[in-house]
């Protein structure tokens, strides 16, 4: 657990700051979206301080602003208007029946999902972009996937947590592990003895190992997509709001945590577009589109599977120095 909030309340800032100044000069990866790139920003800044007057699990609203920023999001994909109204109405329909999809847009696509599984993508996406035909460029991608499953059953035996841990996971994430561990037919209580479980020692693992790992990957790109290229007005910027963020962690740490939780759900936003192409040209040009041309060599008939069509992501060529946008994490 120590690792866990030390992590988001120090890296996790930094991360946060850095990341957003790289998208900025990346239009954020918009593309021919009919959407802005500066409108996007303002939607984005929007939905983040709607979502301040909500509680992350009890209420809807970041269901309400996350999914709206996906949706509009997904229109560097699907440029008919219809079509993403036809998504939206299904998302809301499934909400009035599906209590467990409120909570996953809302509580884990801006957490678990954007730290581990969209940072796992960016590292598949890179893999099939390396033109050696080798298994050792699978092995971080498969590594990544193990290590989470190995913290979740790791047998080891904690003390008694201090108030001060006990203080700061009651206002930061305890109610999503609440809700994580009683699908894990678990009850979380809030003392000291809160890891003697193994089950819900091992989730906090988890949720530590996903964002050290998310903000480690990022750091450790810096070479490879060059976000520390930034204006000299663009980095005091980031050292001004950077030190707020860590004195109001000294002042309070419930502020702290919603200086943080803003700043971390405003990248995440703003990395949306980017999270469809990437998820479009992994599952799409390398897994639907490959599929479907080996259905169709097999059939022989000159017959065509009703499968959805995928257009070849096209290979932009960058300026000398830029990398691809599935390399980011």
């Amino acid at each position: 657990m120590q690792v866990f909030l030390f992590s988001f309340a120090v890296l996790g800032p930094l991360h946060y700051l850095t990341e957003i100044a790289w998208l900025r000069k990346k239009n954020f990866y918009l593309g021919k979206s009919v959407v802005p790139s500066r409108g996007y920003l303002v939607a984005a800044v929007v939905a983040v301080v709607l979502s301040l007057s909500s509680d992350l699990v009890k209420h809807d609203l970041w269901f309400w602003t996350v999914g709206a920023m996906l949706l509009i999001s997904l229109s560097v994909l699907v440029r008919n208007v219809y079509v993403i109204a036809v998504v939206a109405v299904a998302a809301l329909v499934t909400s009035l029946f599906l209590r467990t999809w409120v909570f996953f847009i809302a509580a884990m696509v801006p957490t678990l999902v954007h730290v581990f599984f969209f940072t796992w993508t960016f590292m598949v996406s890179g893999a099939l972009r390396e033109k050696r035909k080798t298994l050792a460029k699978w092995v971080n991608p498969a590594l990544a996937v193990a290590t989470p499953v190995v913290l979740m059953f790791l047998p080891i035996h904690y003390g008694v947590l201090g108030g001060f841990w006990l203080r700061a996971e009651s206002m930061t994430f305890f109610s999503i592990h609440t809700k994580l561990a009683a699908d894990l037919h678990q009850t979380m209580m809030l003392n000291g003895t809160l890891l003697n479980s193994p089950l819900i020692a091992g989730l906090i693992r988890v949720f530590a190992f996903a964002y050290l790992f998310h903000y480690l990957n990022w750091f450790a790109k810096t070479e490879v997509l060059e976000w520390h290229k930034i204006s000299r007005r663009g980095w005091l910027a980031i050292a001004v709001i950077y030190a707020a963020c860590l004195g109001s962690f000294a002042v309070s740490f419930r502020f702290g945590f919603m200086l943080s939780s803003s700043l971390g759900l405003l990248h995440v936003v703003l990395e949306f577009p980017l999270n469809w192409q990437t998820l479009r040209f992994v599952a799409g040009e390398h897994g639907v589109v490959p599929a479907r041309r080996w259905v169709l060599a097999r059939l022989g008939t000159g017959a065509r599977p009703a499968w959805p069509h995928f257009r070849p992501v096209r290979q932009t060529v960058l300026p000398a120095g830029l990398q691809p946008v599935e390399d980011a994490g």
